[in-house]
């Protein structure tokens, strides 16, 4: 029984690796899709500018813009989500400085050099354990 039980983990693993990839291409497809946007969202943009340059309107007004530049940073808020469901499916981590992806046990980024900073996450029973300062400041630290 062993070899069928070493022969089912193995198809196993295989199938996890494959719905990864198949959730990874997914993600990356979904990012190329919001770029474009991005584009439409920038030709967009160029239009109205041009539009108010033409009818000697300069500079056009900001409110004209606004949307689309809203819908821009939402849209790289998303890939960027996107990125980092794509690293966490990975066990990469993304390096701020650079952009690049490196293995999650490394302590410095390959290609630039920028350490992998850590950050420290307290639990809610330490948080608690915090006083918080009221607007005088005046009071006594916790002894």
């Amino acid at each position: 029984m062993s070899f069928f039980d070493k022969f089912k983990a193995g198809v196993s693993d295989a199938g996890n690796k494959a719905k990864t990839l198949v959730e990874i291409n997914r993600l990356k497809l979904q990012n190329n899709g919001k770029k474009s946007d991005i584009d439409e969202q920038l030709l967009e943009i160029g239009k109205v500018e041009f539009a108010s340059t033409e009818a000697g309107k300069w500079p056009p007004d900001q409110e004209s813009i606004q949307s689309y530049v809203a819908k821009i940073h939402q849209l790289n808020f998303e890939i960027e989500q996107n990125l980092l469901h794509i690293a966490n499916l990975t066990d990469e981590k993304v390096c701020r400085g650079c952009g690049n992806s490196s293995a999650m046990n490394a302590k410095f980024c390959a290609h630039c050099g920028r350490t992998f900073e850590v950050i420290q996450v307290q639990s809610e029973e330490e948080r608690k354990e915090v006083p918080l300062l009221k607007d005088g400041g005046d009071q006594e630290e916790p002894k």
